[in-house]
């Protein structure tokens, strides 16, 4: 997943305000509101309500997350995903949870370190039947129907970055930045292939995809992709069944056809670690149970991942995520 940092100044809150809330109180009636319909959806479709926790004796091994750890070598999770394969590998079929996750050091306008976050699974669900729900249930709480159109990956850096990037140099990679004005990196020259991909994503890709309406990215490549099933294209490229979706540049949720190959699962965590230790990040233990679930059978199934105080700020009308919590992280 693309992440993006930013940092939320409160410098013109004065120490007198501090105490008080970022969402009024009005904001905050109609966000529990909204969350009545959020699980009203799943109940009237059968699917399972769960709660696992919140601290985990392992965490996930993605390159691009920082999570907290507490004393004890104890993680606050990121996503409640492991724990949720348990109970798929267990026999509880489709389920979902309301939960809130952590990640370490995001803060900005559509970032918050503490969120609020509903994900689920669907048992023998293809991936664009749960595309499909997943656009029902934006539809429902925006309050109108949002008809996604459906691009692959590779097409939305073509259509929107000028480039081809699985071929592109870097030199291709910094014109298409200089033709759309964007400012080039601090050192361009050092950029990776996934350096650039990451870049023109957030400067290039997403701005457009604001202006065009809202639009599923789909088919990552695969080293995007940890979690997910993989397929070669008729281009002879291997493709990640990955999706997301973007509604007014807001990237609202994250979901795959979900890889149940425990030997394939705990290469990728392998292959991570060796990234993190080269970013000289913290190395979190690979989470043996959730193997271990693998290894007895999940079954197939698509999931999910969508952030709540995004599309809550989108049902809204609100132009920051602290407008629909109560204390965003810098002054909680």
């Amino acid at each position: 997943m693309i992440i993006s940092h930013f940092t939320l100044h409160t410098s013109h809150l004065t120490p007198h305000i501090m105490f008080a809330p970022t969402c009024s109180r009005d904001s905050w009636v109609k966000r529990q509101a909204l969350m009545n319909k959020v699980r009203a959806f799943f109940v009237a479709r059968g699917v399972l309500e769960v709660e696992t926790p919140t601290l985990s004796n392992a965490g996930g091994t993605d390159p691009q997350l920082d999570y907290f750890e507490v004393e004890g070598k104890r993680f606050m999770m990121t996503s409640p995903e492991f724990h949720m394969k348990r109970l798929l590998a267990a026999g509880f079929g489709d389920i979902f949870q309301i939960t809130k996750s952590f990640r370490k050091d995001e803060f900005g306008a559509h970032h918050n370190n503490e969120f609020s976050m509903v994900e689920w699974y669907r048992v023998g669900m293809p991936q664009e039947t749960l595309m499909d729900e997943v656009e029902a249930l934006v539809s429902e709480i925006i309050g109108k129907p949002i008809n996604a159109r459906r691009t692959r990956w590779i097409d939305a850096f073509k259509n929107y970055a000028g480039v081809n990037p699985l071929k592109a140099s870097g030199e291709e990679f910094a014109a298409s930045c200089t033709a759309s004005d964007i400012p080039l990196p601090v050192d361009d020259t050092a950029m990776s292939r996934e350096d650039w991909w990451d870049y023109l994503m957030v400067f290039a890709v997403e701005p457009a995809l604001a202006k065009n309406g809202p639009e599923f990215i789909l088919d990552y490549p695969q080293s995007q992709a940890a979690l997910a099933q993989t397929y070669v294209g008729e281009d002879g490229y291997t493709w990640a069944r990955r999706f997301e979706l973007f509604v007014d540049q807001v990237e609202l949720c994250n979901g795959y056809t979900e890889l149940t190959d425990a030997a394939e699962q705990r290469r990728r965590f392998a292959a991570d670690l060796e990234i993190r230790r080269g970013m000289n990040k913290p190395l979190p233990p690979i989470d043996e149970n959730f193997l271990a679930a693998l290894e007895s059978g999940m079954p197939s199934c698509s999931g999910v991942a969508l952030g709540l105080d995004r599309l809550f700020m989108l049902a809204m009308g609100k132009e920051e995520i602290k407008d629909v919590i109560l204390f965003p992280s810098p002054i909680a």
